[in-house]
Order: structure tokens, then C-alpha cells, then sequence
């Protein structure tokens, strides 16, 4: 990528580019000084970041590096000892095959250039929005992939909200979405839902030793969502701002909350340059909720109605009905209403079994199945090894299942299957379900 984008409590996976040439130690070496110092300096948590540094350090004079000789690879691999010591899902370490800026002593402050790389990657990403419908009942829905602040998607959000606006329940899909690009995407799209400014959450800034309240807008262009029903669904892989939204509405009692545990990033940060090709998003600040006085770092947010995420949807609809039928004064519609709930208890999702299989890796510590039948949760599927085959069994609806393997850390393409489908800058093992 030619320069970064900073996002707030974001971890933006940017691809990792191919490697053209071998890393020396000596490279290795000023790749992983340079880091601790970054992380020494900036990390939420200056205790963790000197055991990260110490363990860094060692692994490197242990030669512990030497088999990752692509710069890629060296940077998943310092990713995955990122995570182990810390437990931080937001610390990722990436590579980019041209030279990366220099930052800002601001970490929020973008140059024009930088501003409008980020405009244009939230233009062509709809600025998150993935669905926008409206489902049998007068059910609104929104699925988001990412959420976007008001510098880039004031008006696209504002024209989403009028066009649901009329609906008596709204259904926030967040299965998908990994977090938010902007530090006032989450109090923007919040402020659709009160009436009146609300202390959302504040942040412990490391980076210049501030505290800084977050609050829900007085004025927001277009149609509040005012006194409905709103229910927001997660899946395993929700993480960063997306967790903010549904743990901000949640404890404000506004949203039900119906799916799986989140993965649990709260932390906010930024992508730190390393080298001149090597990158860090690191955490500087901390979440701290007015009313709970604690976040979702490394717990996730716990759902109100747990379910499967693949079902997470379906339950939601239902649930909406439900609520809303007992409130309708129109008969007509009550009716209506009725058999709208009695068609869907009546046909539920169907699912078929699918087994997977993995070969070899009798070593490997863990493997795990990761795909579009979970919503790429990386933790969420694990394999159990029988003989020196790996074994799992899930869900899938009928379709083409996208996935990898997942062994100790490192993703990988199924070696038994050739079939793979280009899913923009991933390759993915594909499967048949009938």
C-alpha cells in the first residue's frame, strides 16, 4: 500500500505484499529493534511492552527466525509472538513492497494525501455497508463490513437512515465487520439512536498522556431511529469499533445483542511505521466505559440471546416480530404480521454437514478451520486429530463454502484440494455444498 490509513480501534488487515528477496538476520535485527522501541514508546501497556521486547529479543538471538526468510512471512510470524505474549488481537505487524511515509507526531493527523487514500478506500468499500433491505414484518437491515466516520460517510449515513427510517425495528448485521476507520465513526452512527447527547465512552490516551470523552452528536443530518426496537448481530469475528457499537448500546440498554461471543479487541490504535517497509498497528489508548468502568478487551461482548452466527439473523427476525406484534394496533396487519412469523418458524435455515480434512501436520499444536460458513472466525472451528489426519465437521448452506486451514498461526490452502476462487487480495479453497 502506498501509505498508511490510521483507524480507530480498527486493526484494517492490509494485504501483505509478496516478498521479492531474503531477509538477512542483520535485517531481521533492525526490523525487530526498531519495534521494540515503537512499542516501548507507544503500547497501551509499557509492562507488556517490555516483556514483548525481552521475548522478541531472545527468540532473535535464538535463531528462532531463521526458517522465515520472506518478508511476509517474517512479519505473520512476528504477529503470532505479538499475540502470544500479549493477547492483543489488534498488534499485527505488516509488510509493503514500497516505502512507507514517515508518520505524524499526531497519530490522529492526516496529511491530504493520506486523507484522501482514506476517502477513497471507504468510497469503494460503500463505506461499510454491505446490505441495506428492508425484511418481511417492516424489519429494517443494515450489514456493515466496516464503520465509517462522518468526514467520509456523513451523507451516505444519512441517506441509510432515511431510507429505513420508516421500519418498526432495526437489525444491525456486524457478523462481518471488523471495526471502524475514523475516531468518530462509532458516536456518528450512535447518535441516529438518541435523542439527546450520551456519554458513550472515554479513552486513556498513552500517546500524549489524555483523557477524552466520547458523546453521541446534538444535531445529525437526515431521521433520528428513535423508540424502536434495535438489535444488533455478532459472530465470532466482530471486532474492534464494531464490538464499541454493540458494547455502547447494549450497556445504554437501546440494542439486544444476538449471536456469539466477539473476538474482543477494545483497545484503539494506529499502523506505526517500522522500516521503510515494515509496519505495526499498535494500541496507544484505552477504552474506558462511563458506566461499566471497564471494556471488552480479551472477553468479547457476551450476546443477550447466544446463537450460532449462522442463525444469528434468522433468530433476529423472528425476535422483531415477536415484540412488534403485541404493540399493533392494526389488525390487518397484526394478520400479516402473524404469518410473516409463522412462515419463518415454519422454514428455518437448512443446513447440510460438511467434513473437512487436513493430512499431515502431526506436529502442529493446534489446527483450526477457519471460512465463509463461520464468518472467518479463526478460533471458532477447531480440528481434532485422528491418526495423522485432521477432522472437523460443520454447517454450511448449500453453495460454494470458501476456507483455509489454520495451523499454529499460519493460514494455509487446503494441499488435497486444487479448486480455489481469487476473493480480492486472498486466494481461498473452495467446496461444493448440494
Amino acid at each position: 500500500m502506498k501509505s498508511k490509513v490510521w483507524i480507530f480501534i480498527f486493526a484494517l488487515l492490509l494485504c501483505n505484499f509478496l516478498s521479492r528477496a531474503q531477509m538477512s538476520q542483520e535485517q531481521k535485527r533492525q526490523v525487530i529493534d526498531s519495534l521494540c522501541i515503537q512499542l516501548e514508546k507507544c503500547y497501551v501497556f509499557p509492562e507488556v511492552a517490555s516483556n514483548i521486547a525481552l521475548y522478541l529479543k531472545t527468540q532473535l538471538t535464538a535463531n528462532a527466525y531463521k526458517a522465515f526468510s520472506k518478508e511476509t512471512t517474517f512479519a505473520n510470524k512476528l504477529s503470532l509472538d505479538l499475540f502470544e505474549i500479549s493477547g492483543d488481537r489488534h498488534l499485527k505487524v505488516s509488510y509493503s513492497d514500497q516505502i512507507l511515509p514517515k508518520d505524524s507526531l499526531n497519530p490522529f493527523e492526516l496529511s491530504p494525501e493520506h486523507y484522501l487514500e482514506q476517502g477513497n478506500f471507504a468510497l469503494r468499500g460503500n463505506y461499510g455497508i454491505d446490505k441495506l433491505e428492508v425484511l418481511n414484518g417492516n424489519i429494517g437491515l443494515i450489514a456493515f463490513s466496516m464503520l465509517c466516520g462522518p468526514e467520509h460517510a456523513g451523507d451516505t449515513y444519512s441517506a441509510m437512515m432515511n431510507y429505513i427510517g420508516h421500519t418498526d425495528a432495526l437489525i444491525i448485521d456486524l457478523r462481518n465487520c471488523r471495526g471502524a476507520m475514523g475516531k468518530d465513526a462509532i458516536p456518528f452512527l450512535s447518535s441516529y439512536f438518541f435523542n439527546e447527547p450520551v456519554h458513550l465512552n472515554d479513552f486513556k490516551w498513552r500517546w500524549n498522556n489524555s483523557l477524552e470523552q466520547k458523546w453521541t452528536y446534538a444535531h445529525v443530518p437526515g431521521k433520528r431511529y428513535l423508540d424502536k426496537p434495535i438489535y444488533i448481530i455478532n459472530s465470532a469475528r466482530t471486532f474492534s469499533g464494531a464490538e464499541e457499537l454493540a458494547y455502547d448500546l447494549q450497556v445504554l440498554n437501546k440494542a439486544t445483542i444476538i449471536g456469539e461471543k466477539t473476538a474482543g479487541g477494545a483497545n484503539p490504535g494506529g499502523s506505526i511505521r517500522i522500516t521503510d517497509h515494515f509496519e505495526c498497528f499498535i494500541p496507544f489508548g484505552q477504552a474506558i466505559n462511563p458506566i461499566t468502568k471497564t471494556n471488552w478487551e480479551g472477553v468479547g461482548v457476551l450476546p443477550d440471546t447466544p446463537v450460532k452466527a449462522n442463525l444469528a439473523l434468522y433468530e433476529a427476525h423472528k425476535m422483531a416480530i415477536r415484540q412488534l406484534i403485541p404493540t399493533t394496533e392494526d389488525e390487518e396487519w397484526k394478520f400479516r404480521m402473524e404469518d410473516f412469523l409463522s412462515d419463518l418458524e415454519t422454514h428455518p435455515p437448512v443446513f447440510q454437514r460438511l467434513k473437512f480434512e487436513l493430512k499431515g501436520f502431526e506436529n502442529a499444536k493446534t489446527v483450526f478451520l477457519t471460512g465463509s460458513f463461520n464468518y472467518w472466525a479463526s478460533q471458532n472451528t477447531p480440528m481434532i486429530k485422528k491418526g495423522n489426519i485432521w477432522q472437523v465437521e460443520v454447517e454450511c448452506l448449500p453453495g460454494t463454502v470458501q476456507y483455509q486451514f489454520i495451523v499454529d498461526g499460519i493460514r494455509i490452502l487446503d494441499p488435497n484440494n486444487k479448486e480455489t476462487v481469487k476473493a480480492g487480495p486472498y486466494v481461498n479453497s473452495i467446496k461444493a455444498v448440494n
